[in-house]
């Protein structure tokens, strides 16, 4: 169930397009450049993945910016040096209280770090053409896991194999660590008209769905 629960979160969080013309070269900023959907998105709804969307639940939403927000919640932001920080601003009366989540851009507006309650994503990387190449994930299903996904694509913003190193501790023999390596593969079967992707499937046959909803056009 682990394995499937974390397999879920990657294949979430590696959201891609399949190769469309119009929008192969163009890739988006803050967090619609770490799900890799491109235009103008207000939401995305996952439909049968298998477990629970950790980061921002399976209907996460964006502004006009890009960036995306928790039930509404409202965020402070910050400058450390070029990189952009948005912090949960506790203080505000609709912030939500005890909940605390802090995001890191880098100059092109992409996300290179979260920490939410206790879990992370960090060393958040995007290639030369701006599609996630990789991250940490800590945190996910006990607070001393460890996940490194590494991403390999073909000639669009697909990603066509997802490789994952997955580190626990060896609760039976303390100091030492349990590692496994495994890895992911997807064939895209829908596309919608900006080539985001609403269908897929992965090695064992399972076919996943997300309906992705747009701002109106100005």
């Amino acid at each position: 169930m682990k394995r499937l629960l974390i397999a879920a979160m990657a294949v979430i969080l590696a959201a891609a397009c399949t190769e469309n013309k119009k929008v192969e070269k163009v890739y988006p900023v803050g967090d619609r450049a770490f799900y890799q959907v491109a235009g103008n998105v207000e939401s995305i709804v996952f439909h049968d993945v298998t477990g629970e969307f950790i980061f921002l639940g399976d209907k996460p939403k964006f502004n006009k910016s890009g960036l995306f927000f928790v039930n509404e919640i409202k965020y402070k932001e910050t400058k450390e040096g070029e990189n952009t920080i948005l912090e949960l601003d506790t203080d505000d009366e609709d912030g939500g209280g005890e909940e605390y989540i802090r995001c890191a851009y880098d100059k092109d507006g992409r996300l290179t770090n979260v920490t939410f309650w206790e879990s992370a994503f960090t060393d958040i990387s995007y290639d030369e053409q701006g599609r996630l190449a990789g991250f940490t994930a800590l945190g996910m299903m006990d607070i001393e896991s460890e996940y490194v996904y590494t991403f390999t694509y073909g000639k669009d913003r697909n990603p066509i194999k997802v490789a994952v190193k997955e580190t626990h501790p060896d609760y039976e023999n303390p100091g030492k660590y349990n590692t496994q390596n495994y890895t992911f593969t997807y064939e895209y079967t829908a596309v919608d008209e900006n080539g985001n992707w609403t269908e897929r499937k992965n090695q064992d046959g399972t076919v996943e769905k997300r309906t992705i909803n747009y701002f109106p056009a100005e």
